[in-house]
């Protein structure tokens, strides 16, 4: 009941705050397996928001330990079924002693990821660790990775790990717009890398792989602004068009084309190549 009052809640936030929220590739949602959705984490709590007014089954969310000192937001975050994870970068006490971070520190939420897996339940995790202002999704954590593989070993079946990308127009700016693109998903039965000594490295790698596949990745701020202006001078109309009625699946279409025609350009010319 309380969840389904916030996803009621989380949809008409999102709809008064942006024009448009289009989803692509709804139907690679799993209906009724276990699933991992990893997505990018641009925008702090509307991106959780989004995963729960998108994909039609209840999710069980992750979020950071600290959250749950604040005791109000504690008896929130139980309530709705939120699994607190400890980032390494939360262990103050062990950092200021000089000490590493506690391996065991996310058993019990490993503990608690595996059994709604068991389930057959949705859970979502942000395999970057934090919200950011970057251009590009940041190295993923390898927590994701060990969730998984863990909940397998421990024999969950037919598990799969679900990229969701989102890419706003301006996160920041009311009336913009925003596209959340369903990725491929990883069957994990059947992913050959399950049995390899450095598997959880190997699949985070392939995570993290999928996971470009539906954002928008630039190495600089600067990037990421020239490929929107040759974008909106390509688009349908010329000049500006990023903010007509132009669909915004489209719009980062161009753009993803735009930035890959950039990249084989520059890497023409640093290895002194001639354009034709």
């Amino acid at each position: 009941m309380l969840y389904a009052l916030m996803r009621r809640l989380a949809r008409i936030a999102l709809r008064w705050y942006y024009r448009d929220v289009e989803i692509l590739g709804a139907d690679r949602v799993p209906a009724d397996t276990p699933l991992l959705i990893v997505a990018n984490h641009p925008n702090a709590m509307v991106d959780p928001m989004l995963v729960a007014t998108s994909v039609s089954r209840r999710v069980t969310f992750t979020g950071k330990a600290t959250l749950f000192e604040n005791p109000f937001l504690r008896a929130f975050l139980g309530a709705v079924g939120v699994v607190p994870l400890r980032r390494a970068s939360d262990e103050r006490a062990r950092r200021q002693a000089g000490g590493a971070p506690d391996p065991k520190r996310n058993e019990d939420a490993f503990r608690a990821v595996s059994a709604a897996l068991e389930r057959k339940g949705a859970v979502l995790v942000f395999p970057e660790g934090k919200s950011h202002d970057e251009p590009s999704i940041a190295p993923l954590k390898t927590g994701t990775a060990r969730m998984a593989l863990q909940a397998r070993a421990g024999g969950v079946r037919e598990l799969s790990i679900l990229p969701i990308g989102f890419v706003f127009e301006n996160k920041s700016q009311p009336r913009t717009r925003i596209l959340v693109e369903v990725g491929e998903p990883i069957a994990l039965d059947d992913w050959a890398g399950a049995g390899a000594a450095d598997a959880v490295d190997l699949l985070t790698a392939e995570i993290e792989r999928r996971l470009r596949a539906v954002t928008m990745n630039f190495e600089t701020a600067a990037a990421a602004a020239e490929t929107a202006r040759v974008s909106a001078l390509l688009a349908p109309g010329g000049a500006g068009a990023l903010g007509s009625g132009v669909r915004w699946a489209e719009v980062v279409a161009l753009a993803r084309r735009v930035d890959s025609a950039r990249r084989v350009l520059e890497r023409a010319v640093a290895a002194g190549g001639e354009l034709a």
